[in-house]
């Protein structure tokens, strides 16, 4: 292979050959027929050193851009690398695929493709397919063998098999000399015939707009009015107040959309945040749930819900409520379409919290919270301290008569102290201090002594009837004297009866309670089935200081 410098490579101007130039630098090749032009830019002003065996530069009538060494054969062609169009007498093989541009003024590479499967030709985004050739209702397929490469010609688009002998899907278009099949920035696919001095489109997929997967932005509703889809923002939604092409349709204050884990920006992914699932309402789809599995069949809403809470790339689900299946959105959230015929029912999933610009300020808490929230943390703890000690107790009784034995004085029992041990009262002293043992000391928050002749109350239970009774106001300290409602009352009861379940699945977190407290999320309704114990124990517990009050002076305790 020989070795060159790059700006000893040098062109003439010969305008038989169809070379021309501008300045010293920049020449352009044109085709026989005149149709294609080339640049070719002199790259010795760069310097470097670049390995060459190119002889000669071929540009075809059909616009074939051809390098060729001394013996003409071709060592690079321009029609094996296209970017996002292809012209008659091009071939584009399985594997091979057009990439849009980013805009009309950008021309790098963007986010859709048209690639050639064995089987299809696929627009996709995001590697998330939303059209194939064979679904055009101008598409016919004709054999079965496998796609080997799609080619256009005068009379319409072929993919090709069989060494191009078989055609295995073809769409039919108007006669047309020259045409080219161009994927715009868009993400539409569209073949165009030159007349009239000009391109005009003759075929495109898909045909309604709003199939095209980011048409609208992120979350935006697409309705199809002919060739100029209508944009807004779902129910609930609004758009982003930062200035964003295309614009970005966001919950409202009290919530705000997650990033997906695989996202560059990691600072609210989700996957550790208070999550909820905003929804869409029926009318509504996705251009993937057509081309894509259900993740899950035969399940309900909650279970959907679970599956895209615990996988931090997802961002949104759909519920087919006809098969009871489950599609998630992963990754990045595109546009909404219009559908009134779909059974898919779409959620959202959100953060709980403020929006980003109130998110430094300082969040307030409620002064009923501040009072009460450690009262009835207080009662929790006390309720599973009485049952730690019932369990460590046997259930054998030694009943001691204290009116029938000697008890010794506190003088006596300060004879017989030991440093460091707890001081110890004698009878006399704890009879004085009970009131002749009518009231109990020493047992914590649990309880609660009443005048109507109950005697002693289990507190969790005294809540729990009064929740089901809806009396809220009479669990409130009456220090309070009327500065709490029955409504914030009634939500501090519900929330500290969620967190007394017996069954810890059924339990909030603590940023959920938290949560709730502060009214971002609605209180959650206690299950009452969960809740049954509570008046187990209240009962034994009332059974047992009944029991003592009738036994005169003699005092049960169990070991």
């Amino acid at each position: 292979m020989e070795k060159a410098r790059a700006d000893n490579f040098h062109l003439l101007p010969s305008p038989a050959m169809g070379i021309h130039f501008i300045d010293g630098s920049v020449g352009f090749l044109t085709s026989p027929n005149g149709t294609f032009r080339a640049a070719i830019l002199s790259p010795g002003g760069q310097g470097g050193t670049m390995t060459l065996s190119v002889t000669g530069i071929v540009l075809t009538e059909a616009g074939n851009l051809m390098l060729l060494d001394q013996s003409d054969a071709v060592l690079w062609e321009s029609f094996n690398y296209p970017t996002d169009t292809i012209v008659m007498g091009q071939k584009l093989p399985v594997g091979g695929f057009l990439s849009s541009a980013v805009s009309s003024s950008d021309l790098s590479v963007g986010s859709y493709w048209l690639s050639i499967t064995a089987s299809d030709a696929l627009l996709q985004w995001k590697n998330l397919t939303y059209w194939k050739l064979s679904m055009n209702t101008g598409a016919y397929t004709t054999s079965s063998y496998p796609v080997e490469y799609m080619a256009m010609n005068q009379t319409g688009l072929y993919l090709l098999g069989n060494n191009g002998s078989q055609v295995v899907i073809q769409v039919n278009l108007s006669v047309s000399d020259f045409g080219i099949a161009k994927l715009d920035y868009s993400g539409q696919f569209s073949v165009s015939n030159f007349s009239g001095g000009a391109f005009n489109p003759i075929f495109a997929g898909p045909d309604d707009k709003c199939q095209i997967p980011f048409i609208c932005g992120t979350l935006g509703l697409c309705s199809d009015d002919a060739d100029n889809p209508v944009c807004s923002c779902p129910s609930n939604f609004h758009p982003s107040s930062q200035s964003q092409n295309p614009p970005v349709c966001v919950p409202s204050d009290s919530y705000s959309l997650p990033n997906s884990c695989i996202s560059t920006d990691t600072s609210n992914t989700g996957n550790s945040l208070l999550v909820s699932f905003l929804s869409l309402g029926y009318g509504i789809d996705y251009f993937s749930n057509n081309f894509t599995s259900p993740v899950k069949y035969g399940v309900n809403l909650s279970v959907c819900e679970d599956l895209c809470s615990s996988d931090c790339s997802c961002l949104g689900i759909f519920y087919d409520n006809s098969s009871n299946s489950c599609y998630v959105l992963q990754n990045q959230l595109g546009s909404l379409m219009s559908n009134s015929s779909s059974d898919r029912l779409g959620f959202v999933k959100a953060i709980v919290g403020p929006s980003p610009a109130n998110s430094g300020q300082a969040l307030g808490f409620p002064i009923v919270a501040l009072v009460l929230l450690p009262f009835f943390g207080f009662f929790l703890l006390a309720t599973l301290g009485f049952f730690l000690w019932r369990r460590l107790r046997s259930s054998k009784t030694v009943k001691l008569n204290l009116n029938n034995q000697t008890i010794p004085s506190s003088e006596e029992l300060d004879a017989f102290s030991i440093p460091g041990l707890p001081v110890r009262f004698g009878y006399e002293e704890l009879e004085a201090a009970t009131d002749k043992f009518k009231t109990m000391i020493g047992s914590g928050g649990g309880y609660s002594s009443t005048s109507s002749g109950r005697g002693l109350v289990y507190f969790p239970m005294f809540a729990l009837e009064m929740h089901e009774q809806g009396r809220y106001l009479e669990l409130a300290d009456p220090k309070l004297e009327g500065r709490v409602s029955s409504e914030d009352v009634e939500k501090l009861v519900r929330v500290a009866l969620c967190c007394a379940h017996e069954d810890p699945a059924l339990r909030p977190s603590m940023v959920s309670v938290v949560s709730m407290l502060e009214g971002e999320i609605p209180s959650g309704q206690p299950k009452l089935e969960s809740l049954n114990f509570l008046r187990f124990y209240g009962r034994r517990f009332g059974g047992a200081s009944t029991k003592e009050e009738s036994n005169n002076g003699q005092v049960d305790f169990t070991q």
